[in-house]
């Protein structure tokens, strides 16, 4: 006689069969990873889309080829900032998102419209009025009538936008 009582061998034989056609698991993992990674996704593109986001990535851009060029202290960078800034004020007073900061600064990328330095301040002022910044578009203004065309941070900007 064995030591096991007989209903639980019978239990046993029962229940193996049991857990062996439950099936596996791995359709309940890749189903739970698809999932997180549509959250994931989600996440990173609200991220992604705030005006802040937007516009930090284009002052790194433009950080880094001014200090390729050592030019990232200049007059222009400083009226760039203050454009951005106000376009960063604009975009959180009317709850815009960064596609439709993408859209006001199309302006400054658009290569048959700027082919010179005096242009590209032109086009800062389009900006400006666009976000109901009267204030900076008449100092920039100011400045265009003032920029130099031969300036080697203005070629710098304009190679960066493909213009040259």
């Amino acid at each position: 006689m064995s030591d096991v009582p007989e209903s639980v061998a019978n239990v046993a034989a029962v229940a193996q069969p049991v857990a062996e056609s439950s099936g596996s698991i791995w359709g309940y993992v890749a189903a739970g990873s698809v999932a997180l990674l549509v959250l994931a996704g989600i996440f990173a593109y609200r991220k992604i889309n705030q005006p802040a986001f937007v516009i930090n990535q284009v002052r790194k851009k433009n950080l880094k080829e001014m200090k390729k060029q050592g030019t990232e202290n200049s007059e222009f960078m400083v009226d760039m900032d203050r454009l951005l800034d106000s376009i960063l004020r604009y975009t959180t007073e009317n709850k815009k998102k960064g596609s439709d900061v993408v859209t006001l600064l199309k302006p400054l990328n658009d290569k048959e419209r700027i082919k010179t330095p005096r242009d590209m301040y032109q086009s800062m002022i389009f900006i400006a009025n666009d976000v109901n910044d009267t204030a900076l578009a008449k100092d920039l203004k100011n400045k265009s009538k003032q920029v130099k065309s031969s300036s080697a941070l203005m070629a710098g900007l304009l190679k960066r936008a493909g213009i040259n």
